[in-house]
């Protein structure tokens, strides 16, 4: 099968085209969206299926215009895999699937499929995975070593569990004045109002380049994972796992269905449960170990985007399958 996949953040790049090759397709990526690539690829090349995913900076209004209407002209089928909603389902995946139109859509969000479906559209869950040959343990580094870390953005509203998720992880960890060193964008403009703490401005680090990422996890002696909802799991999740990170999460339904705490990794219910956790692992460090390897074996056997890339194209051959039935009929 042939898949062009369209995309510049390296998050995605290194996520689902990697598990479309393993399962032996051939890929192309485009980090751009241009008519003359477009044309050529489509017209040399002819997928067999364009996959797009998110809302990042090539994102344009021109630019999705242009897309829907490639798409169409040189009629090549298109799989949008929808990873911001339900927060920016209106902001963003609307708009993106009214531009570009596409023959199927995936979510992140289970709730959000039967939300798109009855809006007449062909759709899926599709939760967010790791790649095992990038998110995997790496060599420590001096300028990441640290007890504690945390990769996230900071939030602007914190209008969703993500607020949560940082009042149970990050706000006794602060107060208590543990050195927990933060990687992110917004942490400098972070609104004490909003959030119910403030943070020492030397434990920032600033943005973390996504490809040194595996360089934390594998720093850090114990890793903060936020969640965005109670229902779904951030993509962090998987990465930290994959990289044998030992994760520390809030106890949401997600997390404590996907995996098993004090198995794959550890949750906490509170401020705190989660000064007792921390406490408690920090020292005991063979069990810490053992944790973060069976959260790592979990994901693999589990997440991968191989699996993930897999669910997608089974979902598109059920519909197709349809379709020709329909037609027989």
């Amino acid at each position: 099968m042939k898949i062009v996949f369209i995309e510049s953040d390296p998050q995605y790049v290194l996520g689902l085209p990697w598990g479309f090759r393993k399962l032996g397709c051939q890929v192309k990526t485009l980090n751009d969206i241009r008519e003359d690539t477009l044309a050529e690829i489509f017209d040399k090349y002819r997928p067999d299926l364009v996959v797009t995913a998110g809302w990042t900076k090539i994102h344009t209004r021109s630019n999705l215009e242009l897309l829907g209407h490639m798409l169409n002209k040189y009629h090549v089928s298109h799989a949008y895999w929808s990873t911001e909603d339900p927060r920016w389902t209106d902001r963003w995946s609307l708009p993106y699937i009214k531009s570009t139109h596409p023959d199927y859509i995936f979510t992140i969000d289970k709730d959000s499929v039967n939300f798109f479906r009855e809006l007449g559209h062909q759709a899926f869950y599709l939760n967010w995975g790791c790649n095992p040959d990038f998110h995997r343990p790496a060599n420590p580094r001096k300028e990441y070593l640290c007890d504690i870390a945390l990769v996230a953005t900071a939030g602007v509203t914190w209008s969703s569990f993500r607020r949560d998720s940082a009042r149970i992880l990050l706000k006794p960890l602060v107060e208590k004045n543990y050195k927990v060193l933060i990687w992110g964008k917004r942490w400098d403009r972070l609104d004490p109002e909003i959030v119910g703490f403030n943070v020492d401005p030397g434990l920032l680090r600033g943005k973390l380049p996504y490809e040194e990422t595996n360089h934390v996890y594998s720093s850090a002696k114990i890793v903060l994972g936020f969640q965005n909802l109670t229902t779904e799991l951030t993509a962090r999740t998987f990465e930290i796992l994959g990289a044998r990170g030992f994760l520390l999460a809030p106890a949401t339904a997600s997390v404590i269905k996907n995996f098993k705490n004090g198995k794959h990794l550890v949750i906490s219910r509170s401020e705190k449960e989660t000064l007792r956790l921390v406490d408690y692992y920090l020292g005991h460090e063979e069990e810490r170990k053992k944790i973060a390897w069976q959260g790592q074996r979990e994901v693999y056997l589990k997440h991968t985007y191989r699996h993930r890339a897999l669910e997608m194209l089974k979902s598109i051959r059920k519909v197709d399958q349809l379709r020709e039935r329909l037609k027989t009929e």
